[in-house]
């Protein structure tokens, strides 16, 4: 019976180094707006601009006094509150993996297309601060974190790899 016990493990044991050696070549999923892509204006405003959309979306995340927008913590709160969907779509990649039928890589762009879609549905649904009559009337709605579109397209996903 204990042989039998030391071959479960040495087989266990094995099934979990490779999945280690799959593991340890990604660290993360990153999911925002990479890249320094600049940002359109406004429809009266003129077209050149040093902003990035990445920018605009962090005044907006965490508000800015100076330009008077108030806090609207869109990526923050879709992360997390899709953390438990999160581990349960990493628990099957996992199993897919030690099945051998996807690899790390796929999965985790998987996992990052998954997580995009919930910022996009937290842009789109709120709840948050509404715009100022200002702002409701120079963009034309009164919805906040959309106005030309190109924000809620931008968010994206990168995998975070540890190989050389």
């Amino acid at each position: 019976m204990r042989a039998h016990v030391e071959i479960l493990n040495d087989i266990d044991m094995r099934v979990f180094d490779r999945m280690r050696q799959r593991l340890v070549q990604f660290s993360r999923v990153n999911v925002g707006f990479p890249g320094p892509s600049p940002a359109k204006r406004q429809r009266d405003e003129p077209d050149s601009t040093t902003e990035t959309v990445a920018s605009i979306a962090a005044k907006h995340e965490f508000g800015s006094p100076a330009e008077h927008i108030p806090e609207r913590p869109f990526l923050r709160v879709a992360v997390r509150d899709n953390v438990p969907k999160y581990k349960g779509v990493m628990r099957a990649i996992l199993v897919e993996v030690l099945h051998e039928t996807r690899t790390m890589e796929n999965g985790l762009e998987y996992l990052g297309v998954v997580a995009v879609g919930d910022v996009k549905q937290k842009i789109r649904i709120g709840p948050f601060t509404p715009n100022a009559p200002a702002t409701v009337y120079a963009k034309g709605s009164s919805r906040p974190l959309i106005d030309t579109g190109q924000m809620i397209q931008s968010v994206n996903y990168e995998v975070e790899s540890n190989a050389s």
